[in-house]
Formats: C-alpha cells, structure tokens, sequence
C-alpha cells in the first residue's frame, strides 16, 4: 500500500492493525479510510474485525470501511455484526463485474466490494 501511495504521489499513512487488539496505535489513529484486504475469511475473528472498525469509526465519524466480501457460505454472521456494533453496508460493486471471468466461474457464493459506516440511526 505504501509502494501504491508513492508510485501515485500520494502522502498517506499505512498502519497494519491486528483486529482486537487494543494497543497505543489505535488509540491514536483517525483514518480517512480503513481498507480491509482479505480480512473477512475467518469467522471466529469477524466480531473483532467490526469491534476494531466501530471504534475506529466512531473517532473518526467521516472516515469509510472499505473491503470486499465473499459470502461463501449464505449465512448472515457479518449482518448480525454490523448491527450488533451499530454499522451499515452499502454494496458498491457486484464482484463478477470486476473479475474476469475465468475467475469469478470458479468461485461459488458471491463476492461484493462494501462500503461499510457508522449508522448513525443506531447510535446512542
């Protein structure tokens, strides 16, 4: 992400975060996006993905979630998370219109790049 941010002259900071893990770093960051690459394939790890994105959100209230998703199994655990830490998705883009097609006829289940937010009608 730093070798894309220079090869763009574009200034940014590029902070890997462990999700959950509440060290000085996040305590200190208000991030205009937080990009999630491949975060969302291990189940047992999603409540913490969307604890760490909520406080992260909520220090920086116009900052974005943005990653992609690939339900593979239909079960809704990542809706039930957003709601349960007061977010909201929009999908911004159907995965089989930016994959080339011999990829996307090998994957089952779908794959979507979200936008993910505070929703706001939910906070107290």
């Amino acid at each position: 992400m730093r070798r894309e941010c220079g090869l763009n002259n574009v200034t940014c900071k590029v902070l890997g975060l462990t999700w959950g893990v509440w060290d000085e770093q996040i305590f200190t960051v208000c991030p205009n996006i937080i990009l999630g690459a491949d975060v969302l394939y291990e189940t047992s790890a999603f409540d913490y993905l969307f604890a760490t994105v909520a406080f992260l959100l909520q220090n920086s209230p116009s900052s974005v979630f943005i990653t992609t998703y690939h339900n593979r199994s239909g079960h809704h655990l990542i809706e039930f998370l957003m709601v349960k830490w007061g977010l909201k998705c929009m999908k911004l883009l159907d995965g089989f219109s930016f994959m080339p097609a011999d990829k996307a006829s090998g994957l089952s289940g779908n794959t979507q790049l979200v936008d993910i937010i505070l929703d706001n009608n939910k906070l107290s």
